[in-house]
């Protein structure tokens, strides 16, 4: 059984952080060879501040995200994992200023509503997190946490068009602005919504207390 967590967690973890790579390889270092999104604007302040600063913010939380969970970094370099604990803090602060400006004018007109419930629900576990673990609740910043991180992964779910995921799940259609839609609120919330059922309705249903 152990030995087959283990296994799971190895596979769940590798898969995230290909994702993570995949992702970041295509979107964030694209920027640098001279690839521009629909959404900038002619000049720095009109989208262009907004867009780099959530490449940037979501850089920083995506990359070191990772690195909170890991038991080996969390507890052989308390230190370590406190001050990157901080820096995804702050990636997440500029992830919540610049999606929540960039979800108001996204191209997906009916989108814009996931994209900026999305950024309320990352701004807002990551608080939660960091008030707990003030108070020294270990249990409930960890579940913060853990709420957070998918809900940075939920956003590189959603920029990654899924087509044959989506053609799996809900069938072939040749309709654009469904395909969007399906693909932002889906990846959006679904991953939120089997993260709470592994943290709380099966502990609290399957679990005895000690």
């Amino acid at each position: 059984m152990h030995t087959l967590r283990s296994i799971f967690w190895i596979a769940l973890w590798s898969f995230i952080l290909l994702l993570s790579v995949y992702f970041f390889l295509d979107n964030v270092i694209a920027y640098f060879y001279g690839y521009r999104s629909r959404m900038f604007g002619e000049t720095l302040f009109h989208n262009q501040l907004w867009v780099v600063m959530h490449m940037v913010g979501g850089s920083m939380a995506l990359l070191l995200g990772p690195m909170q969970f890991w038991p080996f970094i969390r507890k052989r370099f308390v230190s370590f994992h406190r001050f990157s604990g901080k820096i995804y803090m702050a990636g997440i602060a500029l992830i919540g200023i610049s999606a929540g400006r960039l979800s108001l004018i996204s191209t997906c007109i009916p989108c814009r509503i996931s994209l900026f419930l999305l950024t309320v629900f990352a701004v807002l576990s990551t608080w939660f997190a960091w008030r707990a673990i003030k108070t020294r609740n270990i249990k409930t910043h960890r579940q913060m946490m853990v709420r957070s991180y998918v809900c940075v992964i939920a956003f590189v779910a959603v920029r990654i068009d899924d087509v044959y995921a989506l053609d799996f799940l809900f069938g072939n259609t040749s309709d654009p602005t469904f395909r969007r839609v399906v693909n932002e609120y889906f990846f959006s919330f679904v991953p939120l919504i089997i993260a709470e059922i592994w943290m709380v309705w099966i502990p609290s249903v399957y679990y005895r207390k000690k």
